[in-house]
């Protein structure tokens, strides 16, 4: 009686142990959300390239501010590399913080497109060339931009407000599932928007004690665990 007992303690244990190790992180909700002030125009916006590329800076960004780049919405627009690629940069800038730190976004940028072009010898491969800024961010190390822009400090944070749009690139793959964002391409060359752009703010604010409280772990990649970066 008492060996059926203990083997099935045992077997409990075991099962305990499972589930535990099947547990991953938690991740934090992703609010994607956006109030959008102004119309976008332009000869390019009925492209479906330019919709996953709009679509997608929404989601990257809401993304950023939760640490967590498992949603489905956000794998609709993305290629898993890239998603996984973002994730692992976010949890290295965290590891380094505060010479380098997370960033945490008022709302995606705004841009208009300039161009979509085929990319050289890559037949399923297109770049949406837009003229962007982006939107208000919130950071612990100020040195991370370029740009000049409007900075203020909160109990450590800084707020960043560009001033400027530059030229950048992101580049669409034609997959199976549809068009993806698969990387892109940015520079500090300065430019004009050439139509009208909507602004959007997200509905929930990012958090901004999250900058000090994040730790690597808390980074969730495009495959619902822990980024090992």
């Amino acid at each position: 009686m008492n060996t059926i007992r203990n083997l099935t303690s045992i077997a409990v244990t075991g099962v305990i142990a499972v589930l535990v190790a099947g547990c991953g992180p938690t991740a934090l909700p992703v609010h994607a959300e956006v109030e959008w002030e102004g119309t976008n125009t332009g000869k390019f916006e009925d492209d479906p390239r330019v919709q996953i590329v709009r679509d997608y800076v929404v989601q990257k960004y809401a993304a950023d501010n939760s640490f967590n780049y498992s949603d489905p919405a956000l794998a609709q627009t993305a290629t898993d590399a890239t998603a996984l690629s973002i994730a692992r940069a976010t949890a290295s800038f965290i590891r380094q913080s505060p010479v380098d730190s997370a960033t945490l976004w008022e709302g995606p940028p705004s841009f208009t497109v300039t161009d979509v072009v085929q990319r050289e010898r890559q037949e399923q491969m297109f770049e949406v060339r837009v003229c962007q800024r982006l939107a208000p961010r919130w950071t612990l190390a100020v040195g991370d931009t370029f740009e000049e822009g409007k900075i203020q400090e909160r109990d450590g944070a800084y707020r960043i407000e560009e001033e400027h749009f530059v030229e950048r690139e992101y580049w669409l793959w034609d997959s199976p599932d549809g068009w993806r964002v698969d990387g892109g391409g940015e520079s500090t060359q300065e430019c004009e928007p050439t139509d009208d752009f909507a602004v959007g703010t997200y509905t929930t604010p990012p958090d901004i004690d999250l900058l000090r409280e994040a730790t690597p772990d808390m980074v969730i990649g495009p495959d619902g665990k822990r980024v090992d970066d």
